[in-house]
């Protein structure tokens, strides 16, 4: 029985409570509706009596978009600021990162073609090498059989030339048959396939050669230029003919450029095909970006692009050269790349190595100019208030009074906007700070106004 009392004094004390609570709610939305001015009926002679109705707060007046305060003042004290919009020069950019990468045009993997040992190495990882010098050379006994081929059969080609000629002359008096000199034509025939083929397994292993430069010369001459074929100069003159193998294959440079990889030792193994060596040419590097797939759609071919190596301070500019058709199935990125120029900082006059700026695999960041507007009307980003309904803000068409414009906005650049449509025009005040206040009030008006024509 005791608990029952208990509850229904609590459920007493409950009602209490919510019924004040209702009675703050409705006098304050009737405070606002009156701006807090009350009418006291009067009983008698008002003369006389005491004034007892609150004093009267200055709030604004909303007509429509349009909100107008009382004085000056009453602006100052609503925390309300403005700044002027502006005619300027506004960018959009793309942030991405990216690393530094060798141009794949102009870098090589280079292996032997042919099975065989290092014989000599002549340059060494990080030299500068020009187009035909020789970084190493191998010994390759595969290379030693086609060269005597090619001299067999280069020898074997004259003497048949001659054993035909001899026979078309006795043929004409009659003295060798027919059929012999048929034969022999047919001889002279297959010995000069023999010889192409040999030429062309000469060029196979890279040399460069003809069977034609060797014609004039005697057979001491022609086994000195088979014997170091391919060799420059300088690698000759160091060398014993008596002494020297023949069956010396040199890898050559593709291209000028900087010996990056070399992992071959005087006297070491190497099979035909395996890279032993990387050549690239390091004057020009690519610039490979991972761009946010949201940001996919605003790029395009020769935009701007400002890269920041990690640990430099400049950046360095370029312009997009490439823009993948597919979006990296790991990164959920989108894959774009650039070219830029590497600056040289440092040369060595006797060795002829160089010191480049950049560096490959190296980090950064980088910056991708997508549109650019010259005169765009911009205001502070914190004039925009974000709705429903799309961007707003507020311009000062008085001392006292503020108008609310809905507006398209473009460009983003660092801390202004550019708005495209909404009335905005260049040398206006608009509200930077405050501008939810005039929004709240603007709100509130059209709820009061919609509960007036509900009821």
């Amino acid at each position: 029985m005791k608990l029952n009392q208990e509850l229904v004094q609590s459920a007493i004390r409950g009602g209490r409570y919510l019924g004040i609570l209702s009675l703050l709610v409705t006098f304050g939305y009737f405070g606002h509706q009156t701006h807090w001015t009350f009418a006291a009926e009067s009983h008698g002679s008002a003369a006389h009596a005491p004034d007892h109705s609150p004093v009267p707060v200055e709030e604004p007046v909303t007509r429509g978009t349009t909100v107008e305060f009382p004085t000056p003042q009453s602006v100052i004290k609503s925390g309300i600021t403005t700044a002027k919009s502006e005619q300027r020069a506004l960018h959009e950019r793309v942030k991405a990162t990216g690393v530094l990468a060798y141009d794949q045009r102009l870098t090589a993997q280079l292996s032997s073609r042919a099975s065989g040992t290092v014989w000599k190495s002549v340059k060494n990882a990080g030299d500068t090498v020009q187009k035909g010098d020789v970084i190493i050379v191998i010994d390759a006994a595969e290379v030693g059989r086609v060269k005597t081929e090619f001299l067999s059969a280069l020898v074997a080609v004259e003497s048949k030339t001659e054993i035909l000629a001899n026979m078309e002359k006795n043929k004409a008096i009659g003295v060798t048959p027919h059929q012999q000199v048929r034969e022999a034509r047919i001889a002279l025939r297959e010995t000069k396939i023999q010889l192409l083929n040999a030429e062309q397994k000469l060029i196979n292993f890279g040399f460069c050669v003809r069977a034609s430069e060797f014609s004039e010369l005697d057979d001491a001459a022609r086994s000195e230029k088979i014997h170091f074929l391919g060799l420059t100069p300088e690698i000759i003159a160091e060398l014993d003919p008596n002494r020297t193998s023949s069956n010396l294959l040199p890898l050559t440079a593709p291209f000028d450029g900087e010996l990056i990889g070399h992992e071959a030792v005087r006297g070491e193994s190497v099979e035909a095909g395996k890279p032993i060596l990387e050549v690239a040419n390091v004057d020009r590097m690519w610039i490979k970006l991972n761009v946010p797939k949201e940001d996919g759609m605003k790029l395009v071919l020769g935009q701007t692009v400002a890269f920041n190596p990690d640990g430099l301070e400049e950046d360095f500019q370029s312009h997009i050269s490439w823009i993948s058709t597919a979006v990296d199935e790991q990164t959920r990125t989108l894959q774009v790349r650039a070219e830029v120029d590497n600056p040289v900082v440092s040369a060595d006059p006797k060795t002829g190595r160089r010191v480049h700026q950049l560096r490959a695999n190296a980090f950064g960041t980088a910056t991708i100019l997508v549109r650019e507007s010259p005169k765009a009307v911009s205001v502070p980003i914190s004039a925009i208030i974000q709705t429903e309904n799309g961007p707003l803000l507020f311009v000062q068409t008085g001392e006292r009074s503020f108008r609310r414009c809905e507006v398209k906005v473009g460009i983003r650049d660092g801390e202004f906007i550019e708005i495209l449509s909404g009335g905005v025009k260049p040398g206006q005040q608009v509200v930077t700070q405050g501008n939810h206040v005039l929004k709240s009030e603007i709100t509130l008006n059209q709820l009061a106004a919609s509960d007036s024509k509900g009821g």
